[in-house]
């Protein structure tokens, strides 16, 4: 493999990654959003921090689901 081919590589290669992860922060957002409001039609009100918990739904989802995008994807 040649110095040209091997860089071309990576960079196809980090821009599948950014798309990827970038489809994946789109998806948890709207996931986040949905459970939040399912907990909130569950409990009949809604809460009055929501944006704090609404942040902590979307930060957990998001660790755990990009260290597991990096974990297959071999990154």
């Amino acid at each position: 493999m040649d110095v040209k081919t091997g860089a071309t590589s990576r960079a196809r290669l980090a821009v599948m990654e950014i798309v990827l992860f970038t489809i994946a922060a789109v998806v948890l957002y709207i996931a986040s959003d949905r459970a939040l409001n399912y907990v909130e039609l569950r409990r009949g009100a809604r809460f009055e921090h929501r944006s704090l918990i609404f942040f902590t739904i979307l930060v957990v989802l998001a660790v755990v689901s990009f260290a597991l995008i990096q974990r297959l994807a071999g990154v």
